[in-house]
């Protein structure tokens, strides 16, 4: 004969008390995900460069090697090429904390959240996260790169942001000035390299462009080296200018390629190298708001 005390479950078989999974592994430390590989995407750099694509949206995605099952360049971050076919437009919704932009080539405009942007070749923008962006071409095709932090709020489940900062403008031609204020700079042997970060006030003393986002042009003389180094954040390098120029990654040689986007692990020890006969320039994004935020940037000269 059944009794209350008989009809009540255990606690092993509530639902809470199924989903419960236990770890415990000779070294925890160990790494269970996959690495983040060296990667230069070319196929998508020549699909974005053709003409008869047309107007689209060329995410360089390599979730399928990094075990994710959302697109990501790497963990933090997903870039993408953005092509417009001559007064043609583009809008779109993303979940992200923020879009960052550079003018590959051509001229449009660039409206969210009441802001609106002209912009040109050379310069970059920052767009705030969540709601609608429209992209538009004036009347020649034009080529964007954007990064975003979508894989991070993907990996929290966020599902939307809010539209709580303005947008934020580059143009090329003060970019340009800041460069040359640069190098113009007597360099006493300690600085890590000759470049702009794009950031903003209320960002503080990060230097971010977003609170996820570094963003940075990146140059180098010819002839000369930018001397081995180490980060935790990933970075994604868009070649500008890069002729002559390779890169080495944890002792393996990396060829630049024009416009295409080269994938730096984290921790990766790298280097960068002139050999041609004009300056390089690069566009450089971090997922430095990460690691800023946790006081773990983890840069080392060697």
């Amino acid at each position: 004969m059944s009794t209350a005390a008989n009809l009540v479950p255990s606690v092993h078989d509530t639902p809470c008390a199924q989903r419960a999974l236990y770890w415990s592994a000779a070294n925890n430390f160990q790494q269970l995900q996959p690495d983040v590989p060296s990667h230069v995407f070319v196929a998508e750099r020549d699909r974005a460069v053709d003409p008869q694509t047309g107007t689209a949206l060329i995410p360089l995605d390599l979730s399928d090697r990094l075990g994710l099952g959302y697109p990501a360049t790497v963990p933090n971050l997903l870039a993408r090429y953005i092509r417009i076919a001559a007064s043609a437009e583009t809008s779109f919704e993303l979940v992200s904390s923020g879009e960052v932009y550079y003018v590959v080539e051509g001229s449009g405009t660039a409206a969210k959240n009441g802001d609106s942007i002209a912009w040109a070749e050379g310069d970059v923008f920052v767009l705030p996260g969540g709601g609608s962006t429209r992209i538009r071409a004036n009347d020649e095709d034009a080529l964007l790169w954007m990064v975003t932090d979508e894989p991070v709020l993907s990996y929290f489940g966020v599902k939307r942001t809010g539209l709580d900062q303005g947008a934020v403008h580059y143009p090329a031609e003060v970019t340009a000035r800041e460069m040359a204020q640069i190098h113009a700079r007597a360099d006493d042997g300690t600085q890590s390299g000759k470049a702009v970060l794009f950031t903003r006030a209320d960002l503080g003393t990060t230097h971010l462009a977003t609170p996820t986002v570094a963003f940075a042009l990146n140059s180098l003389p010819p002839g000369e080296d930018q001397p081995p180094h180490r980060h935790n954040a990933a970075a994604l390098t868009l070649c500008i200018r890069g002729e002559g120029v390779h890169s080495m990654v944890d002792g393996r040689k990396v060829d630049w390629q024009d416009r295409a986007v080269m994938v730096t692990p984290p921790s990766a020890l790298h280097s960068h190298h002139n050999r041609g006969p004009d300056m390089m320039y690069s566009v450089v994004a971090q997922d430095g708001g990460v690691f800023y935020n946790a006081r773990t940037l983890g840069y080392a000269s060697s």
